[in-house]
């Protein structure tokens, strides 16, 4: 109620960044009960704000993260690929969508993604300041590869994969130890140990 008093002063257009920035801080806590607030919210500022490019994706984006927290894992590929769709058609905003809808994709073993992944994170992968995405970016890179029978290509990518899991700093002035490896995902993993 205190939040929705204060939306209702707020200028019209900050009140969709509001409703992001509160369902965000939501999702993060994974309280099945607050999920389900954030995802209020954040279909409330779908609907009600669908002028407000810049937080469309980033809205669908979270509600791939809740549906994947709920174990609804259709549900949120289906969501981060409306927000990938939102990034090429307004390509000024940019979400972790590439690497969510990727790394769901490879888990649940559904090959017919396995094309579009691999161009989303081969354009996105050497953007990346952060060892920590190119770890994950390119083990599921690795995964893909190994799965197409490209045993060399995936092995470079396996390599790369290892190089970032065990980087000590990042190429950052000011931030040398933002976006480390902390705690390896066993998930991708072990994936990659079967091939």
């Amino acid at each position: 109620n205190e939040f929705f008093e204060k939306l209702k002063r707020a200028r019209d257009y900050n009140k969709a960044q509001y409703l992001l920035i509160q369902a965000g801080t939501l999702v993060s806590t994974k309280n099945p009960n607050l999920l389900d607030v954030a995802e209020d919210l954040l279909n409330k500022m779908l609907s009600e704000f669908p002028n407000e490019r810049g937080q469309q994706s980033p809205a669908l984006n979270s509600l791939g993260d809740i549906y994947k927290i709920r174990g609804n894992y259709d549900k949120a590929i289906e969501c981060y690929k409306k927000s990938l769709k939102f990034e090429e058609d307004f390509p000024n905003t940019i979400t972790n969508s590439y690497l969510d809808f990727s790394e769901l994709i490879v888990k649940m073993q559904k090959t017919d993604e396995y094309d579009y992944a691999e161009k989303l994170l081969e354009n996105e992968i050497p953007e990346s300041l952060f060892p920590v995405t190119k770890y994950k970016g390119f083990t599921i890179l690795a995964i893909i590869n190994y799965h197409k029978g490209n045993s060399d290509k995936a092995k470079i990518y396996e390599n790369l994969a290892e190089e970032n899991a065990n980087a000590k700093t990042t190429n950052l002035r000011y931030h040398k130890y933002l976006g480390l490896v902390k705690k390896r995902d066993s998930w991708l993993d072990k994936l990659i140990k079967k091939k």
